[in-house]
């Protein structure tokens, strides 16, 4: 999740309210800790987000793709 790059972790729920919203993300909080919000946009384009920021291997009108264990995979607008 791209907000552990940061020091913080992800909110369990990726519809957590968005209480904040920076060049990094949208941001929530749980138990009273800031969580990053992951938002992959490639999920209903029927491929996971990647894990991390990897290497760009495609651009298209979409987003950036990258490809991890030979399936392509959506990266974060974060990376």
């Amino acid at each position: 999740c791209w907000s552990t790059q940061l020091g913080y972790n992800c909110c369990s729920d990726s519809n957590a309210e968005v209480v904040y919203t920076d060049d990094d993300g949208d941001w929530g909080v749980e138990n009273g800790n800031w969580c990053g919000i992951q938002k992959c946009w490639s999920l209903p384009l029927g491929y996971p987000c990647c894990s991390s920021c990897i290497d760009v291997s495609y651009v298209d009108e979409d987003g950036n793709w990258g490809v991890e264990n030979n399936n392509w995979c959506g990266l974060l607008k974060s990376c």
